[in-house]
């Protein structure tokens, strides 16, 4: 027979349950914005810890982190850990977003350019027909990705002028 004290403790643990929305990470930037988010806002690590169920210092921690970046970067704000000494972090000034912009960048030119390093250092002899097909196709379209990163003026000149794919490339080897 079920007492109404076990009833009760039954109703507690599901309304605990209901409390814990998943992924903890969503659930933190909703709550943040919730909250209010705002330029210069300081936010403590403890802060995080607390949502995400995970200490500073565990890997889940960077993942999540970089999720709830990703979720406030849509809103326009940048969370940064940096200056903080992992003890705190903040949504840096809007006047700022231009460098955070121009870091993603560099790093994404960074990645392109070592995509292309790695796909003409790849012994060809060791792919099949198909898999080289497919390989030197990636790494043409990264090749031009690499070139209109280097040189956007010239392709931006050549856009304009509706010219082909090989008039543009030509003028990276200029």
């Amino acid at each position: 027979m079920i007492t109404d004290e076990v009833k009760q403790d039954c109703a507690e643990v599901v309304e605990a349950a209901q409390l814990v929305r998943l992924p903890l990470w969503k659930a933190c930037a909703e709550a943040m914005l919730a909250e209010g988010v705002d330029f210069g806002k300081v936010y403590p690590a403890e802060y995080f810890e607390e949502r995400l169920r995970c200490k500073r210092d565990d890997m889940k921690f960077g993942f999540d982190m970089s999720e709830i970046r990703r979720v406030l970067e849509t809103k326009g704000f940048y969370l940064s850990g940096r200056g903080g000494k992992g003890d705190s972090f903040v949504i840096v000034e809007a006047n700022k977003n231009a460098n955070v912009m121009k870091n993603y960048q560099a790093s994404a030119f960074d990645c392109i350019k070592r995509g292309v390093i790695l796909g003409m250092s790849t012994p060809l002899d060791k792919l099949t027909d198909s898999e080289r097909i497919r390989h030197e196709g990636a790494l043409e379209r990264m090749q031009l990705r690499l070139s209109l990163m280097r040189k956007p003026k010239e392709f931006a000149k050549a856009a304009s002028k509706g010219l082909k794919l090989n008039e543009a490339r030509q003028l990276t080897e200029k």
